[in-house]
């Protein structure tokens, strides 16, 4: 009970940590679009804030399975380098025992995450693209600023020098794409937007360039010229709801009634539930990995790489399958079956007499 607490206690912060760095990542490779967003649109570092909470719980299913493989590698790699895998060995404990605390882990970390993939992401991801759509169609925080470059919606780009006290704009330049046979680029000294039922920024003393797919261009001088920059503030958008969005139950129903993307919402639907797999698929790769020999710290390297190649390996076949649903439905037993081939496979080796100590010494004595 004493080891199984001690190996437990390593392995649960490691993991913690782990997820918590992982997560990280994500919430920063994932900010700049909802930086440019805010910053495009005027609002304020709340909507910023607000926005990544409502992003985190899609986060964290790809984050908990990655943290608990990285936390129960790091682990038992720190208890086999230290040697203390080989003296629990030794006083007769087996791999399996070994692996429990992890295992225990890997259970944890499961059902957290069947409770987000089932009850918590589909509400707050749907919160997300509510809330970012309210901000991208909200008249209201259409906020010029100067010195920057502003997308004001999919085909308009505004740059501002100056922005006085009166909300009077100067020296303005304004790229409209939404004819597709023109790009039209207009340069003016002065203008001001209007706000009362369309948007229109009126422009004063400007230029008008026209440049057609050949690289024609037509200029034409104005003393005042006016362009829409977004529709009616009163005009509701249609939402198009993604499957994120969706409970389980509900992509099953849709699915009933569906042609062309049945495949796409089953697939969906049970990745839901095979998600719950993964941690515990890939904390018993660790454990085969690691567990099944003893070996001086040189193998530890070897025991690194075929880890972190086994899980990219598992993982490629998990999206492999789920795109295979996509277009055939009749894959959709794979996802299922994959995953606790690979679970029962690992708890045979881990309660066998089977080793790979062969296979490790195969490759150090090839890369010498």
């Amino acid at each position: 009970m004493i080891l199984t607490w001690y190996i437990f206690r390593q392995t649960l912060s490691n993991s913690i940590i782990s997820t918590l760095v992982i997560t990280g990542i994500i919430w920063l490779s994932q900010s700049f679009k909802t930086i440019q967003l805010i910053i495009n649109k005027g609002a304020g570092i709340l909507e910023f804030f607000i926005l990544s909470s409502y992003s985190l719980p899609s986060w964290l299913l790809l984050a908990i399975p990655f943290g608990t493989f990285a936390g129960c590698m790091i682990s038992y790699l720190k208890l086999q380098n230290d040697q203390e895998i080989l003296v629990m060995k030794s006083a007769g404990v087996n791999p399996l025992t070994l692996s429990k605390p992890a295992f225990f882990i890997a259970i944890l970390a499961s059902l957290i995450l069947f409770i987000i993939a089932h009850f918590v992401m589909p509400k707050t991801y749907k919160n997300f693209k509510v809330l970012q759509d309210d901000i991208r169609n909200s008249s209201e925080s259409l906020i010029i600023r100067d010195n920057i470059f502003i997308d004001l919606n999919k085909y308009q780009t505004i740059f501002i020098n100056s922005l006085n006290e009166n909300n009077e704009l100067e020296e303005i330049f304004i790229q409209d794409r939404s004819d597709r046979d023109l790009v039209v680029e207009f340069f003016s000294k002065k203008g001001n937007i209007n706000f009362e039922n369309n948007i229109i920024l009126s422009m004063q003393d400007g230029t008008r360039i026209s440049t057609d797919p050949k690289g024609r261009s037509t200029i034409l001088n104005f003393k005042s010229y006016d362009i829409e920059i977004i529709q009616d503030k009163n005009k509701k958008l249609t939402r198009v709801v993604e499957y994120n969005e969706y409970k389980f139950f509900e992509l099953l129903r849709k699915s009933k009634n569906a042609k062309d993307n049945k495949g796409k919402l089953l697939a969906e639907a049970h990745s839901r539930n095979t998600i719950v797999f993964m941690p515990l698929v890939f904390c018993l790769i660790v454990m085969v990995t690691i567990l099944k020999d003893n070996f001086t710290r040189i193998f530890s390297i070897y025991k690194k790489t075929i880890g972190i190649g086994l899980l990219v390996i598992i993982q490629s076949f998990v999206l492999i399958i789920k795109n295979a649903v996509h277009s055939n439905i009749n894959f959709l037993p794979l996802m299922y079956i994959f995953p606790i081939l690979i679970l029962i496979t690992c708890v045979y080796l881990l309660s066998s007499n089977y080793k790979y100590y062969g296979v490790l010494l195969f490759i150090k004595r090839n890369n010498k």
